[in-house]
């Protein structure tokens, strides 16, 4: 039996929906719908005279949610083109106006160098607190309190402000406990039960085991836009007119009774109606609201529209030379909310992946909040490493609006119940919803897809 499906945003999760759509539903006609002129979403890399830039993800991380993903790096031929990262022995947090380094590597130079960093305090306290990690049942959703009460005060507002706020922009008492730590949305993961369904070739095995042993993250010779990219042209070749893509359009609103999607694209006067048996909507949450509004699902578009979202700028800052100090040897660093300083992290790239930029260059990705003059990142990346910053060969700049959702306390439960209304009119949220990390994502589109399979 042929379906029909509509997806509403052609970035990861809309591409890995339509991928694994064609899997279990081989028949299955396509159309992804993507209100911008490009596939990808915000993978966007820019080789700009041999600085391999990422201005969203800057590589994805290695981790125990990997098959789906690994399936279609092996059916789209791309893991030739894996480029391993080089595990740095630390990680940074800026604490008290210096770096103070986090073991990346465990052994007697890294523990010592945190001891010495940090004090023997609070060694003794984090290996106080282990134990309550794995065993403190706590009745809430709020991280912050969660923390608080396994690992003290002091070490949350040092330790995990800094962590959490470098990676969601938000406190930890802003943040949910189960989607944010115990990753509550990816429970449902079984390797044994999925390599039933998503096998690999042998080819596949070798490059994985032999290139990324050792690495904790990879990206792909041209960069992590070059997933989206073969998707999409694998889809293409592959099911030919069963795929299709309307890009410059947008989605405005559902008409429920005869299950159509209406659409307005930039190219074509008229309004289109998309016939679907199923819609799966991966668009933004405030666009979300809008088309439930707009569909006269009022309630679902006010709880789309409690859902707060954050704005982050990310550079990538190139220099032909070495800049960084010689006793700087970390994948990067988090800034502690309580510095008050406008940059939220750093990540060395090109100390991570040093075959993608020109020899003895950096490039450093630095992330803010928002975005301000130049010279005022530069000058707190100077003080951040206790060197003066020669001026960059280039800054490229980009600023995602209110693009990451804020995953607050009790995020999923609102989603649930989202689902809830929405499944029953054979309507699907995307991925997008519970996480940004990329293997999640991917696992989380071929969760939704298998079960209408199921």
């Amino acid at each position: 039996m042929s379906h029909k499906f509509v997806i509403v945003g052609a970035g990861l999760s809309g591409l890995s929906n339509a991928f694994f759509i064609k899997h279990f539903f081989p028949k299955a006609q396509i159309t992804l719908v993507e209100q911008s002129n490009r596939v990808g979403g915000m993978i966007i890399s820019n080789n700009r005279n041999g600085f391999i830039c990422e201005e969203g993800p800057r590589s994805i991380r290695m981790g125990k949610y990997n098959r789906p993903l690994y399936h279609i790096l092996n059916k789209i031929g791309l893991y030739k083109e894996f480029v391993p990262s080089i595990q740095q022995p630390y990680s940074y947090i800026y604490w008290n106006g210096k770096l103070n380094a986090v073991p990346l590597q465990m052994n007697l130079e890294t523990i010592s160098q945190f001891v010495q960093d940090n004090g023997s305090g609070d060694v003794f306290k984090l290996i106080k607190a282990y134990p309550k990690m794995l065993f403190k049942k706590l009745d809430t959703d709020n991280l912050g309190d969660y923390l608080e009460l396994v690992l003290g005060r002091d070490l949350t507002e040092k330790y995990a402000e800094s962590v959490f706020y470098g990676i969601y922009g938000e406190s930890v008492y802003n943040l949910s406990k189960a989607l944010c730590y115990q990753k509550s949305h990816m429970k449902g993961y079984d390797e044994q039960q999925i390599s039933k369904d998503l096998s690999f070739d042998k080819d596949f095995e070798q490059a994985r085991d032999q290139k990324l042993k050792g690495a904790n993250s990879y990206r792909f010779k041209e960069g992590v836009e070059s997933l989206p990219k073969r998707m999409h042209a694998y889809l293409q070749e592959t099911y030919e007119s069963d795929y299709k893509v309307k890009l410059n359009s947008k989605a405005k609103c559902i008409d429920l009774s005869r299950k159509e999607l209406v659409v307005e694209s930039r190219e074509e006067q008229e309004e289109q109606r998309l016939n679907y048996d199923y819609l799966i909507l991966n668009a933004p949450t405030h666009q979300l609201s809008q088309i439930m509004i707009n569909s006269n699902l009022n309630k679902v578009g006010e709880m789309f529209r409690g859902v707060k979202c954050n704005t982050l700028v990310t550079r990538n800052i190139c220099w032909d030379q070495k800049i960084l100090p010689k006793e700087f040897k970390g994948f990067g660093y988090l800034i502690n909310p309580k510095q008050q300083q406008v940059i939220l992290g750093m990540v060395a790239d090109s100390l991570s992946f040093p075959s993608q930029y020109p020899e003895n260059a950096t490039n450093l990705s630095v992330m803010s909040i928002y975005d301000v003059n130049d010279h005022v990142i530069l000058s707190e990346l100077s003080k951040h490493l206790g060197v003066k910053i020669p001026d960059p060969k280039e800054i490229v700049t980009k600023s995602w609006s209110k693009a990451f959702t804020q995953f607050s306390p009790g995020h999923q439960e609102e989603m649930k119940k989202i689902e809830s209304e929405l499944n029953a009119k054979s309507i699907i949220i995307g991925a997008n919803n519970y996480t940004l990390a990329i293997p999640e994502l991917v696992y989380l589109s071929y969760s939704k897809v298998k079960q209408l399979y199921l």
